[in-house]
């Protein structure tokens, strides 16, 4: 995604669990509302921890504590979520941490932040072929890696993808992605529309 917003012109600012070079340190679980100053807007892509109280900690409270920044500062928030979403009890090793994204997404759709949730399907670092858009997380299949960085890059900009949530999966009998296009035609949220 950094790659994109480069290439695209814009300062990128990446955060991480640990500082390194090139990354700012940024926990999610107790986040610096500094580090958001004067943002265009914010993407969340993190991995919850195993554990499920630390889980709980950075995809739902972290999310919640980035979402009234964004909210305040009104900024637009992407935030990379999975599928499965609201079907975890079809992977109990995963429960916790699926539910905590769950509760996180939810707190990023009351928070008043402009906001759009892309819910991948599994991750494959193979070159994107094609996308299908869905949404009601009901779908089962595979997603490049690429291909989430495009629709994760162009929500951030669109504000017909404001307010919705949407599954991806890989699909090569679609044409290339016409964002604009997918976003339009995407069910707002029901939280969006009141």
């Amino acid at each position: 995604m950094a790659r994109l917003l480069d290439r695209d012109g814009h300062r990128v600012v990446v955060t991480g669990r640990v500082a390194a070079e090139g990354v700012v340190r940024l926990d999610l679980a107790e986040p610096d509302p500094a580090v958001f100053a004067g943002a265009d807007g914010i993407v969340v892509c993190v991995e919850p921890p195993a554990d499920p109280g630390e889980a709980e900690a950075v995809v739902h409270h972290g999310i919640a504590a980035v979402a009234t920044v964004a909210a305040r500062e009104d900024v637009p928030v992407v935030l990379v979520s999975q599928i499965y979403v609201t079907r975890g009890a079809k992977h109990p090793d995963m429960g916790a941490r699926i539910e905590a994204r769950a509760r996180g997404e939810q707190a990023l759709r009351e928070s008043g932040a402009q906001y759009t949730i892309v819910r991948p399907s599994w991750l494959h670092d193979r070159p994107a072929d094609g996308v299908r858009v869905e949404q009601g997380d009901t779908g089962e299949g595979r997603i490049s890696r690429d291909a989430v960085a495009a629709a994760v890059v162009a929500a951030l900009f669109d504000p017909s993808a404001s307010g919705k949530t949407f599954e991806l999966y890989d699909d090569p009998d679609s044409p290339e992605p016409d964002w604009p296009t997918l976003f339009a035609a995407l069910k707002p949220d029901p939280e969006a529309q009141g």
